[in-house]
């Protein structure tokens, strides 16, 4: 069993790393103030390379798999965790499992480059986590569908090219490709949230809005099914972004530390200091390492359901605790708006959000080892 990366994946991080810190750093906290999505920058991403780590060559793809999908999310939240636009590779990883041809050849090579970006509109206002309260209906008519509803809190709904929607039909849970310019799409609010604020966040109606057949992604009522698959493996880059910002933010703190004096001595000779770190950096190993257990299996085509949610579960912990300890450990420096670690924190709180809150991880991981409830 081999633990370490290997060369071409090392090599490929060490890129983004490189890219991200030459094109996208000197203007993350002004992006991160004004709540503006940074096209330019998933431009380059994608000019690079870096977006089509899961889509096939056939299609313009890097098709590097999940782990190289996985350390880039790594250093997308070592970035900003806004920067992590999740709603491309869903859509991705939606036509690679589902999407017919036409689909993949309209849309995977567009969003491999960086020449179309994309979201994922799921959420409605009241529905929770509960599925059975979508109200957004498509309607079968003789030339495609006619979408109503209200979708809120998407990110990016109005900077996406392409959207993959989840709406129900005669027959069940359906999910659609909505593109740019569709008539009776009305974004209705922007909302201002504490964290992830380069991944801009809205609330959208939909009136009577066409769709054609055509953007029908797999069969109508399945949609519930490719919904969930999609998040299982999503789930993965937000574990991984978690571990970026908290690797980041324990560097920061070392490294601050390291050079301050109190008095004769430096903070990290003081052994509450250095016992804090070294619990800090186990936990880290260890989140890493359930990371990538779940990245595997995706790649073996297996189930990461409960991987996943695991790994998305204790990453997420261990990071808000990592960066509230790096706080404490740089004192009052860390406290300041111009430091990194107050837009780590806040992106933390809300990445704990996307993709499903802790209590619905620990639901998914329960179910997983305990089978379905006995019907009554």
């Amino acid at each position: 069993m081999d633990f370490d990366y290997s060369e071409p994946l090392r090599r490929f991080q060490r890129e983004v790393r490189a890219f991200l810190t030459e094109r996208a750093a000197p203007d993350v906290d002004e992006y991160d103030r004004k709540s503006v999505f940074p096209r330019h920058t998933f431009r380059e991403l994608g000019e690079k390379g870096f977006l089509g780590v899961i889509v096939p060559r056939a299609y313009g793809g890097a098709d590097l798999g999940a782990t190289a999908y996985c350390l880039l999310s790594e250093e997308l939240g070592r970035l900003s965790a806004g920067y992590h636009h999740n709603g491309i590779f869903q859509a991705q990883h939606l036509l690679l499992r589902c999407g017919t041809e036409p689909q993949k050849v309209k849309f995977l090579p567009g969003l491999a480059s960086g020449a179309l970006h994309a979201a994922t509109a799921i959420s409605e206002p009241g529905m929770g986590s509960s599925f059975a309260r979508i109200q957004t209906f498509a309607r079968r008519g003789d030339d495609g569908y006619v979408l109503n509803g209200i979708k809120s809190h998407i990110n990016d709904a109005a900077e996406a090219d392409v959207m993959s929607l989840l709406a129900k039909t005669d027959h069940g849970l359906t999910m659609f490709l909505l593109e740019r310019g569709a008539p009776g799409f009305h974004i209705t609010r922007k909302l201002d949230p504490i964290g992830l604020r380069t991944s801009p966040i809205y609330e959208f109606e939909l009136r009577d809005c066409p769709i054609p057949v055509e953007n029908r992604l797999g069969a109508e009522g399945q949609g519930l099914d490719l919904f969930i698959h999609t998040f299982n493996f999503s789930r993965l880059g937000n574990a991984s972004v978690f571990l970026g910002m908290a690797k980041a933010a324990l560097e920061a703190a070392i490294a601050y530390a390291s050079e301050r004096d109190l008095g004769e001595r430096r903070i990290t000779d003081y052994q509450g200091i250095r016992w804090m770190i070294a619990d800090l950096h186990t936990k880290l190993e260890a989140a890493e390492l359930l990371r990538n257990r779940g990245a595997a299996e995706e790649e073996r085509g297996g189930d990461c359901s409960k991987l996943s949610a695991m790994a998305k579960l204790y990453c997420g912990d261990v990071a808000v605790e990592t960066i509230a300890a790096a706080m404490r450990i740089t004192g009052s420096y860390g406290c300041y708006r111009d430091a990194p670690f107050e837009r780590w924190l806040r992106d933390a709180k809300a990445e704990e959000v996307a993709g499903g809150p802790p209590e619905i991880m620990k639901n998914i991981i329960a179910s997983q080892l305990l089978g379905k409830e006995r019907k009554r």
